[in-house]
């Protein structure tokens, strides 16, 4: 099985003496970008969509609680590689991408007391395009039976998250002041709430990352992963 995958037609053996490795990796994460996406059966990989969060504090003041709950995240398969730099002696990976986009579905649940009292629960949509988003990895290599192996022992991701986009499904009879005070409160209030919600992503998918990277290379030694050739 393993032979086998590492056969496929999409996975590229890259040597760690190869001139040309950055590419050689980078053509790899292209090429598997589907199979991660949808997840790798044969080495009982899941798929790495969607990531779901139980609960976001977007907001958590005496005046405004704002929750969204049951959070579900999409979009991350779709991205595209700037550029990608490996330095296999000291093990470390640098990934710049971009994401192009991130939808979030989920329940909010805002009490607030912005203009008038309000409380409401209810479907929410967020959307941001175009996110670069930079990726520092690190493996360690371990030894059983005499054999070398890796694993990613650590993961962490920067999302450049500028705008977002939301929409809330209210009550018919609020819906007119609501959207008024909610927009007002999301509008005037961008940078405070992405910054509050941005290093919570960036741990759920680092999280997710390191999670798929380690299913896949534990079935392998170093040698099988990059062997010492060109």
């Amino acid at each position: 099985m393993i032979e086998t995958f590492l056969a496929a037609s999409y996975i590229h053996v890259c040597g760690r003496r190869d001139p040309n490795i950055n590419q050689c990796i980078l053509d790899n994460v292209n090429n598997m970008k589907d199979k991660l996406c949808m997840g790798i059966p044969e080495l009982s990989v899941p798929a790495f969509e969607p990531v779901i969060i139980d609960k976001l504090v977007v907001a958590d003041t005496p005046n405004t609680k704002f929750y969204l709950k049951n959070v579900v995240i999409n979009g991350l398969c779709d991205f595209d590689v700037k550029s990608l730099q490996s330095d296999l002696k000291k093990n470390h990976f640098k990934v710049d991408l971009i994401l192009n986009h991130i939808i979030i579905n989920a329940t909010y649940d805002i009490d607030a007391r912005i203009v008038i009292p309000i409380n409401q629960k209810g479907d929410a949509f967020v959307k941001t395009d175009d996110v670069r988003a930079i990726a520092n990895m690190d493996l360690t290599i371990t030894s059983k039976n005499g054999k070398r192996y890796v694993y990613m022992s650590q993961m962490k991701i920067n999302l450049d998250l500028k705008t977002y986009d939301i929409q809330l499904n209210v009550d018919e009879r609020e819906r007119s002041e609501l959207s008024r005070i909610v927009g007002i409160f999301i509008g005037s209030n961008q940078k405070d709430i992405i910054a509050v919600v941005k290093p919570l992503l960036e741990e759920v998918i680092s999280k997710r990352i390191l999670l798929i990277a380690n299913e896949i290379v534990k079935h392998f030694t170093y040698e099988e992963l990059f062997p010492d050739r060109t």
